[in-house]
């Protein structure tokens, strides 16, 4: 489902992980979904850096 440039993927998140990211998010004072878009950005710029 597209939502302007983003993309809506429904997958299941342990609640533990909800509470985690919801604990963090309000720490940098971002929303949960902003903060594991940051996380998935930086860990597949990692991963693709170690490619090379």
């Amino acid at each position: 489902m597209a939502y302007g440039n983003k993309v809506k993927l429904h997958y299941d998140i342990p609640i533990y992980i909800k509470e985690q990211l919801t604990i963090m998010a309000k720490r940098k004072g971002i929303t949960a979904t902003e903060l594991l878009t940051r996380i998935i950005e930086e860990e597949y710029m990692r991963l693709k850096n170690e490619q090379k």
